[in-house]
């Protein structure tokens, strides 16, 4: 065999495959408390995130954020802020359902404002050399779509407020009649206020050329009056919630009372009988 046939040969094999890491003793130790570390570290901000009170704020964060940037600085900056802020929220949220199985790993209003804002992304892009999109167009599109949104999901049997409030009761509970009419009555509710919000929008949109009307009308018909609808939607919420639980008798967790553990009297009930056997025992060998 010739010295470049020797050659030809070694570049046809393939290369070894890599060392797989191999841990021993105290390395290991080290190594996977290290990694629960990091996993317990992720699991509290999540926690924190994804959970109530902030969990609130952090649902609509993205939305005020858009209104925001659109009136201040352009559309461009605004939807991509809000998908980026969106994205990472439903990263969080699944990430939290793996460890919290009682949380959804996917909600109705996160899926379909992360999927709006992307488009919008989209058409802003497609339409640069127009000028791109009209900040002015965003919100009534993104409150459309939430309208759109919440009425598909009761139409399809899953209310999207089933989603958001399933963590509170359990699993015998969540599969009542009760408790879907519940979900039902408050996504119903939510829809007149996305109905609301958008008529408000679109009324600002409609009317954004008119110049015998001043500029703060614009912005409080578009801007204001649909962020204080969601705010109020917020509020009330709880609320409604609580006079629809007594109505169909829905029990959340906070509401059942813990069964009484016996465990602790019983352990010490047989502690003291073989305390007694014990000293009977002594008792006979003297």
């Amino acid at each position: 065999m010739t010295t470049s046939d020797r050659n030809s040969e070694q570049s046809q094999t393939p290369p070894p495959p890599p060392r797989p890491l191999h841990l021993h003793g105290d390395d290991k130790e080290e190594y996977w408390s290290y990694k629960s570390k990091i996993q317990l570290l992720v699991q509290r901000y999540c926690n924190v995130i994804t959970e109530e009170p902030l969990s609130y704020v952090m649902r609509w964060a993205p939305l005020i954020m858009l209104h925001i940037l659109a009136r201040t600085v352009n559309a461009t900056v605004a939807v991509w802020t809000a998908f980026g802020m969106n994205a990472s929220q439903i990263v969080l949220e699944y990430f939290h359902s793996t460890y919290k199985p009682q949380y959804p790993s996917w909600t109705w209003l996160s899926s379909a404002q992360t999927l709006t804002f992307f488009g919008l992304g989209v058409a802003d892009a497609a339409l640069r050399r127009r000028g791109g999109l009209d900040p002015a167009l965003l919100s009534p599109v993104v409150f459309s779509v939430l309208l759109a949104t919440a009425c598909l999901s009761v139409a399809v049997g899953m209310p999207f407020t089933k989603q958001l409030t399933q963590h509170r009761v359990s699993d015998e509970v969540r599969r009542s009649d009760g408790f879907h009419r519940l979900t039902v009555v408050l996504a119903v509710f939510w829809m007149g206020l996305f109905a609301t919000a958008a008529g408000c929008a679109w009324a600002a949109y409609a009317v954004q050329n008119d110049e015998s009307l001043p500029h703060a009308v614009h912005a409080v018909v578009g801007t204001a009056l649909p962020l204080l609808v969601m705010a109020g939607g917020v509020l009330a919420t709880p609320v409604i919630g609580k006079a629809l639980k007594a109505k169909y008798g829905v029990k959340g967790i906070a509401d059942v009372e813990p069964e009484k553990d016996d465990s602790g009297e019983e352990e010490a009930e047989n502690a003291n009988d073989n305390d007694q056997d014990t000293e009977a025992y002594a008792s006979n060998l003297v």
